[in-house]
């Protein structure tokens, strides 16, 4: 095989060496740019990024099947949208986990499986031209406002979404595949009306107490049968709504954990379903026998306890890290309880719904069965692109924010005990009087206000009384400041800095709350977040004190509870910083950055990256009318900071005790237009 010459498109990638993986990045590049080319005379500009974002994340799984996809673009295309195209590589992945051959002939429609698929994504709707009516069906069936909002799928290899329930919001998934059912639309009324089950007949937030994962997983589960057999008893019609896609995650021949789960919740619902396996027969009687009186709570919390327990006997593995609730209709659990008590250690975050974290997947079941559990929040995801210094090449949505509240109220009670009498500092600077400041919208003035100009025409041709306040005057005018504190979370902030027996990721929370108690008494607005990343995949963003709120045990145990870990990427944390700060009113807004080291991740390697990438960000920031800082608990932080900051941009704390002073000094000089 020559260097120019085509390549197998059944060899597999781990078989390659780098010369043929350039020459399948070079096919796939050129054969991109070609379809691009006819993609980009569409007026969809939307569309043509999210084909390019679907197609470059499969390009980093496995080019072989990216270029395939890509000689069949046209094709796929006029059968599917953007959003279905990226639901059929999904649907690819998850159909064929770790096999790549069977993979590669699936994206060259060499498998009719995927023509099968190809099919139900082009019958099926979308979530956005559902969320209309779903709305009605929720408030029809709850009779309260809950916000519907979508929750997106971020990488290729993450597990399969499930929807998330607060008691404000409901986020679906935008990840169903043909895998979970041939019609999206039932799949998500099933989701809206077991969310409404739960909004009427389940308690939220109760406390784990003692339970295992393995126990608060079956009494989950047996919580959903019984708010789903009160909500039938309502309205008859609603169980054939969840029979359908209870079915699908039947798996008879399977034994796991998962598959059991599955078998029993089909047969609490579904009276014609037979199965062959004891103990999904037990919880069928077992339940069966309290079903005359479904609002008894604790009768179906002991039955519970005996299947689990029966499972333990069983020796059935589960591993929490793993564990995804079987149907895809129904939400993650996290509304049902709070895993956070007063008395419980610190310890990684652990759901019933989340990737595989770092620990080895050798680590014995009962050893993850006693681990502690607390519980974050997801809030939302926003993706953002990341500048390549080497390639001079802005990578397009290329990193995941994902918005948490932290794992604070369990902490609550004792914040409220023991809120930290913080000495006050008091700021100095008097309100800045600009005698250059502009008056806009007067009623008199030396000239004319061009943009109140242009809104009068408008409105007079909307036929609507127009502003007459058309002139501009110099004259003095109070400036007010929004000021953002980001606070770097990475797992370095836990060291402890010489003797001192506090970490630096202590003094930083400190600092934060002096600032945030002064400035509050100067009229200006401050807000706290923070962040840490685990892969570009997964940023995670913390907002612990918001704009306008108030300083209560409740902010201080928030920003007190936040944990130290993962690593630094730096760049999309301001870029999503610079985001929150969009909707301030103030024209002047700041961003203070408080951070012990460089910009780094365990999936970057090449030297620099993150630093140029976060120069980007800074600059990006500037334009936009943000002035960004940066305060280094690093005495050899020069180089980088000054790199990424510029001249004048930051300050080094040789000493971390004076980090408080430091940030006072540091907002009275960027309060100060």
């Amino acid at each position: 095989m020559t260097d120019e010459g085509p390549l197998d498109p059944s060899t597999p990638m781990n078989g390659m060496n780098g010369r043929e993986r350039d020459v399948h990045l070079n096919q796939f590049t050129g054969a991109l740019d070609q379809k691009l080319t006819t993609l980009a005379a569409q007026p969809d500009s939307e569309q043509v990024s999210t084909v390019l974002y679907w197609l470059e994340a499969l390009n980093d799984e496995d080019p072989v099947s990216a270029l395939a996809v890509v000689d069949r673009l046209d094709a796929l295309l006029s059968r599917v949208g953007a959003e279905g195209l990226g639901r059929w590589i999904l649907t690819g992945l998850r159909m064929y986990p770790g096999q790549q051959l069977r993979q590669q002939a699936y994206f060259r429609l060499d498998d009719q499986r995927a023509i099968e698929a190809l099919h139900g994504e082009a019958s099926a709707g979308t979530l956005s031209a559902s969320l209309p009516s779903l709305a009605l069906l929720l408030h029809g069936l709850c009779g309260r406002e809950i916000q519907l909002q979508p929750r997106r799928q971020s990488t290729l290899e993450g597990v399969p979404l499930r929807p998330v329930l607060t008691p404000t919001h409901l986020l679906l998934p935008d990840d169903y595949t043909a895998l979970d059912g041939p019609d999206r639309y039932r799949l998500y009324r099933a989701a809206v009306a077991h969310a409404v089950a739960h909004l009427r007949f389940s308690a939220a937030g109760l406390p784990t107490l003692t339970l295992k994962p393995m126990g608060i997983a079956i009494v989950s589960a047996i919580e959903d049968a019984r708010v789903e057999r009160l909500l039938v008893r309502e309205y008859p019609g609603v169980r054939s709504w969840f029979v359908e896609f209870l079915g699908c995650g039947v798996r008879p021949a399977e034994l796991g954990f998962a598959a059991l789960v599955g078998r029993m919740n089909l047969a609490l619902m579904d009276p014609k379903y037979q199965d062959d396996n004891f103990w999904v027969n037990k919880a069928r009687r077992l339940f069966e026998e309290q079903a005359a009186n479904l609002t008894d709570y604790p009768a179906f919390r002991r039955v519970a306890s005996i299947l689990a327990n029966d499972l333990g006997q069983m020796r059935v593995p589960f591993r929490a890290q793993r564990y995804v609730v079987p149907e895809a209709y129904r939400d993650d659990n996290s509304f049902l309880w709070d895993f956070n008590q007063p008395n419980a250690p610190a310890s990684e975050p652990v759901a019933l719904q989340v990737k595989a974290s770092r620990r080895s997947d050798a680590v014995a079941s009962d050893d993850v069965l006693n681990e502690p559990m607390t519980f974050e929040i997801e809030l939302g995801r926003q993706t953002y692109p990341e500048w390549d210094a080497q390639l001079s090449l802005m990578r397009t949505d290329w990193c995941t924010v994902i918005e948490k509240r932290p794992a604070w109220q369990g902490k609550r009670a004792i914040a409220e005990r023991n809120a930290p009498d913080l000495p006050l500092v008091q700021l100095t600077r008097s309100r800045s009087l600009s005698r250059r400041q502009r008056l806009r919208r007067q009623w008199e003035g030396d000239d004319i206000d061009l943009n109140a100009a242009i809104e009068a025409v408008l409105d007079q041709r909307l036929q609507l009384s127009p502003d007459l306040r058309l002139f501009t005057r110099p004259g003095r005018e109070e400036q007010a400041s929004s000021i953002l504190v980001l606070l770097d979370l990475s797992e370095s902030t836990n060291d402890c800095p010489g003797t001192s027996m506090e970490s630096i990721l202590d003094i930083e929370k400190k600092a934060a709350l002096l600032l945030v108690q002064s400035v509050l008494l100067s009229g200006d607005r401050i807000a706290v977040h923070g962040f840490s990343s685990n892969t570009r995949a997964e940023v995670n963003y913390y907002r612990l004190f918001e704009f306008g709120a108030p300083l209560d045990a409740a902010a201080v145990a928030m920003i007190q509870s936040v944990p130290g870990r993962y690593s630094t990427r730096m760049g999309a944390a301001l870029r999503h910083a610079v985001a929150c700060l969009s909707p301030e009113p103030f024209d002047h807004r700041a961003i203070v950055l408080v951070t012990d080291g460089a910009p780094s991740d365990i999936d970057v390697f090449k030297t620099g990256y993150l630093i140029e990438d976060a120069r980007a960000a800074v600059h990006e920031g500037r334009r936009g009318g943000v002035q960004i800082f940066c305060v280094a608990l690093d005495p050899q932080a020069d180089p980088y900071v000054r790199r990424i900051f510029g001249w004048n941009n930051y300050r080094i704390v040789d000493e971390p005790s004076r980090l408080p002073a430091q940030l006072s000094a540091l907002y009275n000089r960027l309060a100060t237009p």
